[in-house]
């Protein structure tokens, strides 16, 4: 036939094509589904993506008065003036104020509102998960819990993971371990986990977490007398098992109200933050040098009250830090000079939230299409 193309050509051709182009390709035969559709295609398509020279980040932030407010999401070029790429239609109605962003991973953004999401912007694909489970089901709903996400490798799928907190009302308020459960792209719903989680608690509602090294870290912390002893506690996505990482001792008698993790730089990091007049200031950042070094945790930056500087965004390449600043924009600050440098980027105060991010072709076999009529 003089219209057959080779599978393997067809891949390769398929390979230099962007996401959506893609999309709508796979809409043209089954044959051609069957190439992009396929997880190899997929995953190669991702690898790819990651070492594209061009490097992206995504930046959700709110913006309107205090009475509304909508959420805001754009892609930009990793560049010294943050160069918008993209503005991504956010889809989901009847998300309040109080949402937030779980984490990103291989351009999958899981999103935690009304609802719990996964959402790919390239493709305009999502998934909504379960809130209800068969520990739900048997225990009613938790008094509170943490979410954590990220990407197994050994099985190529998407986890999220759950802690949840039941409090035992006795008289001397003894606390049990969380119950973990963990929801996977691929099955559509939830498990429990038999592997016991340690005795530890995370702050109730402001809790951060990162995912870096294959395994999904939070803020942990046990009560001791009138104080706190805190500390990184880590879930292995692949092993689905827990361990912990010492902070260092500065750190660990502070409220875990004033430590967030993240990734910067792509090492794991902690951002203390401190209080004054009843505002929040960036205090200082840590980072992990040598990730299976607990000693090697450094203090990368400290930051003065009067610098009216809000949360760390990102690192670049260069050390060049992306904050946000008390006045609600996003600036790029030279820590070696103490320089900052308005972007130009506004929104609302304490709602920016920055990250790397891939175009990539996740749930596209899951996920369902979200329709013109909802993302307009």
């Amino acid at each position: 036939m003089l219209g057959y193309v080779p599978q393997e050509v067809l891949f390769n051709i398929f390979l230099n094509l962007p996401t959506k182009t893609l999309v709508l390709c796979s809409c043209v035969s089954k044959s051609w589904r069957s190439v992009i559709a396929n997880p190899s295609f997929i995953s190669t398509h991702l690898n790819q993506s990651l070492t594209c020279n061009r490097k992206l980040l995504i930046l959700k932030r709110y913006y309107g008065n205090r009475s509304k407010q909508e959420v805001r999401f754009s892609l930009h070029l990793d560049t010294e003036t943050l160069d918008l790429y993209q503005e991504l239609k956010f889809p989901f109605v009847n998300q309040n104020g109080d949402s937030k962003i779980v984490g990103i991973c291989n351009g999958l953004v899981c999103f935690l509102g009304l609802d719990l999401l996964l959402w790919n912007p390239s493709i305009q694909r999502a998934v909504a998960v379960p809130r209800t489970s068969e520990i739900v089901t048997i225990y009613g709903v938790p008094d509170y819990y943490a979410l954590g996400f990220g990407f197994d490798s050994c099985t190529n799928d998407y986890k999220v993971v759950r802690l949840l907190y039941f409090e035992v009302k006795t008289p001397f308020n003894y606390k049990r371990s969380p119950k973990v459960e963990v929801y996977e792209v691929r099955t559509g719903s939830w498990r429990a986990i038999k592997i016991k989680a340690p005795r530890c608690e995370i702050v109730k509602s402001g809790w951060t977490q990162a995912f870096v090294n294959g395994a999904i870290h939070w803020v942990a912390y046990r009560e001791i007398g009138r104080g706190y002893r805190c500390f990184v506690l880590r879930f292995d996505i692949v092993e689905e098992c827990f361990s912990s990482i010492a902070l260092p001792e500065r750190l660990v008698n502070y409220s875990p109200y004033d430590l967030k993790v993240a990734v910067l730089g792509g090492a794991l990091s902690i951002m203390l933050c401190g209080w004054y007049c009843f505002e929040t200031y960036m205090s200082s950042v840590w980072v992990l040098q040598n990730y299976d070094i607990p000693e090697s945790w450094t203090k990368l930056v400290s930051f003065d009250r009067s610098q009216e500087l809000g949360m760390v965004l990102g690192i670049r390449e260069n050390g060049e830090m992306l904050m946000e600043s008390k006045r609600g924009e996003v600036v790029l600050y030279k820590p070696e000079i103490q320089l900052m440098k308005g972007l130009g980027i506004y929104g609302a105060e304490d709602t920016f939230y920055l990250n790397t991010y891939v175009e990539s072709l996740a749930l596209l076999n899951e996920g369902k299409g979200i329709s013109k009529k909802v993302a307009d």
